[in-house]
């Protein structure tokens, strides 16, 4: 159809693991840390870590967002591990290519909120990962009405909130494309919106988009 949109995409991994300590209670909500941290090395590893150039960023300053959840029901030890440290933007390959040192970075990313994670440091349970891509816009809106080409709609760009965001995005576009009542929020929604100088203005000064 020849019609470009606004989006990219960004790799993000997940880990889970057998919590045999039982340091994430089993009936725990989604567990965000929500402010950047350094990561709690020994003295030792961080003389280590020094010695190295290719490892001297885990002595930085990370970002917040580091979460957990058990996975599973009251029968189940598993825990999820998730946090995008370092946003990695790319042509999406299949499967993707993923990094062997995420386990251990959300292990101590982690234990600043759940301390007792910290029993884990030294003999970590083999953990599992994979991940996927978020198909994102820059603000991180979806993409939900219609395109520039007569009888051509989209519904995209869902990010990490798909699940959540699926049956009102999925009710939008149908009001769309049954030329129903729309919402007022509609335009927000709209690949229209990159044509509104004073939204584009709006854009370049967005700020966090909310993004885990």
């Amino acid at each position: 159809m020849n019609v470009e949109l606004p989006v990219y995409c960004e790799l993000h991994q997940k880990v889970s693991f057998r919590d045999s300590l039982g340091v994430v209670p089993r009936d725990a909500p989604l567990l965000i840390w929500n402010d950047p941290q350094f990561l709690p090395w020994s003295y030792e590893e961080r003389t280590f870590i020094r010695e190295d150039e290719q490892l001297h960023w885990l002595l930085d300053e990370f970002p917040a967002g580091a979460h957990t959840r058990p996975e599973g029901g009251s029968d189940s030890n598993i825990a999820l591990m998730l946090w995008e440290y370092k946003t990695r933007v790319m042509h999406p390959v299949f499967p993707p290519i993923l990094d062997d040192q995420f386990p251990e970075i959300a292990l101590r990313g982690l234990a600043g909120m759940l301390p007792s994670l910290k029993n884990y440091f030294e003999k970590f349970p083999r953990p599992t990962i994979d991940g996927g891509y978020y198909t994102k816009t820059g603000e991180n809106r979806p993409l939900i009405g219609a395109l520039p080409v007569t009888g051509a709609f989209v519904i995209g760009a869902l990010s990490g909130y798909g699940l959540m965001a699926a049956c009102a995005a999925g009710e939008l576009l149908a009001a769309h494309i049954t030329q129903s009542h729309l919402p007022a929020y509609a335009p927000a929604f709209s690949l229209a919106r990159y044509s509104d100088p004073q939204y584009m203005q709006m854009l370049r000064n967005w700020g966090s988009t909310g993004q885990l």
